[in-house]
């Protein structure tokens, strides 16, 4: 009997420590948090859709289950649209020094590891009840902006479109988003389409994640650069997330807005695919990708970036030759103002987390004719910024962050 009321009193226990770190996790606006406790372990999951930037949602959830845990190992798995991203595990003398007030946060982010193989604490949590505060079919309404600018003429400087593309955004089931945008010029020096109020990205897309680190994603809609049709993308990601190969295959036809039919999509479909190659190096914050392309027009190639991230900004170049022609340019992915979006109920309207933009130096002669280099964007929100889960990234900016911050307190 004694031994009855001992178990109960442990069950107790977990149970009331489950219910203390669901708690701390939904009080910051997480999503979809599962937790699963025993008398030696917490395995949490959780989904940032609050807060700017990756590392950002990650020490504030850090931070959350800490101060709800009361000892023993802590495991958690960072979620994107219910799909498990990354995983982060403390052991309990990590936890037990950080509550005793022996170590700092920066402490705690510079000894806990963090990994992109999710296996085995999913299996942990499938031990879980219905997750709290989902976020299925909860609604966005995010408003991008929209730049063009391109010298391909003698007679003008430049020609340009500034545009504001505001598209509705909601989560599906588990790994499904459906996203549905307009465009809308504000000011332009072009005409035809481009004059235009026309759609933007409308698509519906599944995410998945297999064993063993391998993901895919299969977009079907309009996306951007006039095509129309279906991407398919693989990828595998070594554990410590440095290295990452992939491949994609796409079948598109035209859309464009005409002003004799309207939304006019074409019948003939063109094949794009290409194998990409990437690697974060962590001592310089250095991202480098490498990709072998048949473009959409049929021209065949090879691309590389270099790309150096500084917290939530990315900047970097590429260089593209195809057929036998050369192209480069410059990128950047820039935070946009707000860095905490909450939500309440199931509708919110917000900004861009982030401002993307690329300029190709080429944009005349035989490259533009023939439409060499072609590419599109499946969504609005593609950059290399927003959801870039690099374990050493998250690391290093978490541990800067914090750093900052208590210097600040001491001034």
């Amino acid at each position: 009997m004694k031994r009855i009321y001992i178990v109960a009193f442990l069950m107790l226990l977990c149970t009331t420590a489950d219910a203390q770190i669901m708690a701390k996790l939904k009080e910051i606006g997480m999503e979809n948090i599962r937790c699963v406790q025993t008398p030696e372990t917490t395995t949490v999951a959780f989904e940032n859709n609050v807060y700017r930037g990756t590392y950002t949602g990650i020490g504030k959830a850090v931070t959350a289950c800490l101060e709800g845990i009361s000892g023993g190992n802590l495991q958690m798995v960072v979620l994107e649209n219910r799909i498990p991203r990354l995983y982060i595990d403390m052991p309990d003398s990590l936890v037990h020094a950080y509550k005793k007030g022996d170590i700092g946060l920066a402490q705690v982010y510079q000894r806990m590891r963090i990994s992109v193989d999710t296996d085995n604490a999913m299996k942990v949590l499938e031990k879980s009840e219905k997750p709290e505060n989902s976020s299925a079919w909860k609604v966005d309404a995010v408003i991008y902006p929209d730049l063009f600018l391109e010298n391909n003429t003698f007679d003008e400087l430049y020609t340009y479109a500034i545009n504001l593309n505001p598209a509705v955004e909601m989560a599906l089931w588990k790994g499904a988003k459906a996203t549905a945008q307009v465009i809308l010029p504000i000011a332009t020096n072009l005409t035809g389409e481009m004059k235009r109020v026309r759609p933007g990205i409308i698509t519906i897309s599944q995410d998945i994640r297999l064993k063993h680190n391998l993901f895919g994603r299969l977009t079907v809609g309009n996306f951007t650069d006039n095509r129309i049709g279906a991407q398919l993308a693989i990828k595998y990601r070594t554990d410590n997330g440095r290295a990452e190969v992939g491949a994609q295959m796409g079948v598109t036809g035209f859309s464009a807005v005409t002003a004799d039919e309207g939304w006019y999509i074409g019948t003939k479909m063109r094949v794009n695919a290409s194998v990409t190659a990437s690697y974060y190096e962590p001592h310089t914050n250095l991202q480098f990708d490498l990709s072998a392309n048949r473009y959409v027009f049929g021209d065949y190639g090879i691309r590389g970036d270099c790309t150096r991230h500084f917290g939530e900004y990315a900047i970097g170049l590429f260089g593209i030759y195809t057929s036998g022609e050369i192209n480069g340019g410059f990128h950047f992915a820039i935070p946009l103002p707000g860095k905490k979006w909450n939500r309440k109920g199931f509708f919110r309207v917000k900004p861009a987390d982030y401002f993307a933009w690329t300029y190709s130096m080429v944009a005349h002669g035989k490259y533009i004719d023939e439409q060499m280099g072609k590419s599109y964007y499946t969504r609005p929100d593609e950059n290399r910024s927003g959801g870039f889960y690099q374990p050493d990234y998250i690391r290093y900016f978490l541990i800067k962050e914090t750093k900052k911050a208590q210097s600040k307190s001491i001034k």
